[in-house]
């Protein structure tokens, strides 16, 4: 199945509440996804507020996941308690929101080496994973593939924390990953190569961030519009429709909604090339399996 939606209340949108931006997904954009930001800080959301969010999702088949604030860093332990309550903060609600992934940004190197990074951050995400378990929240933590060589979470980084740590997903950031590798993904097997690393951790769901980005020697400088961008997504919906991948595909562009309906747009000019339609729905890759024409 294709999920798509974007990362935020869309900018069309004229209601500034994730009620509204909800709603408007639905409604307005038909898209079936959203993920909810607390990315500049915490969002104090009333349980009324979550209730009508996780009812209206339900009821509508729009899947909710959450972004945690951009600054934690689960390398640090002199930063690791903060990281923890915002990390945590971020679940409670997303747990009423009835959300299916807290995203959380791992952290970074500074004075340490990559190894020594690698095993800090585990080490302190199955604490965290500890106490998501005491506290009953059965959200995924996601953990983010990054865009800065100095920032820890490159794609092979990522899945190690994954493999160590139990229910613990990969967000896989499609642009960090090519902006890391100064360009990297150019090909439908650059995308290919990206699932065959993946296979180790037998996901049967990918939450995958899609956005343009500036780079310059590996190191994402900030996010551009799709079109802005120099990654085609043409590669990756390939990949995706010919191997009937379950993924959900948010916009993180600048453009946010008008970048998700592009996202859908391509979905379904793929699916039409497959099958010869004249008209088709991103949903219908659920039915069945296409076949590369």
């Amino acid at each position: 199945m294709i999920r798509i939606g974007q990362a935020g209340i869309p900018l069309s949108c004229k209601g500034r509440t994730n009620k509204d931006g909800l709603i408007y997904t639905k409604e307005i954009l038909d898209l079936n996804a959203m993920e909810i930001q607390f990315v500049r800080g915490l969002y104090v959301m009333g349980d009324e507020e979550a209730q009508f969010m996780r009812d209206y999702s339900e009821e509508n088949d729009v899947e909710l996941h959450v972004h945690a604030p951009y600054y934690l860093n689960f390398a640090d332990d002199d930063e690791i308690d903060l990281s923890f309550e915002k990390a945590l903060f971020s679940a409670k609600i997303a747990e009423k929101m009835g959300a299916k992934t807290v995203v959380l940004h791992p952290g970074y190197y500074g004075d340490k080496n990559e190894r020594k990074t690698l095993k800090n951050i585990t080490k302190n995400i199955k604490k965290l994973h500890r106490v998501f378990k005491r506290e009953k929240i059965k959200v995924d933590i996601g953990i983010e593939t990054m865009g800065k060589q100095k920032v820890f979470g490159s794609l092979d980084e990522v899945i190690d924390v994954c493999s160590s740590v139990k229910n613990i997903v990969p967000v896989i950031n499609v642009a960090h990953i090519h902006a890391r590798g100064n360009g990297s993904l150019q090909k439908q097997e650059d995308f290919e190569e990206i699932f065959e690393k993946l296979k180790k951790l037998k996901l049967k769901h990918y939450l995958i961030h899609i956005t343009g980005a500036l780079y310059e020697n590996g190191s994402e400088q900030y996010h551009l519009p799709i079109k802005k961008g120099d990654m085609s997504i043409a590669p990756l919906i390939d990949e995706i429709i010919e191997n009937n991948y379950n993924v959900t595909l948010i916009s993180e562009s600048p453009l946010l909604e008008h970048d998700a309906v592009y996202i859908r747009l391509q979905v379904e000019k793929a699916i039409m090339k497959r099958t010869g339609r004249e008209e088709a729905d991103y949903r219908d890759i659920e039915k069945k399996k296409w076949i590369k024409s």
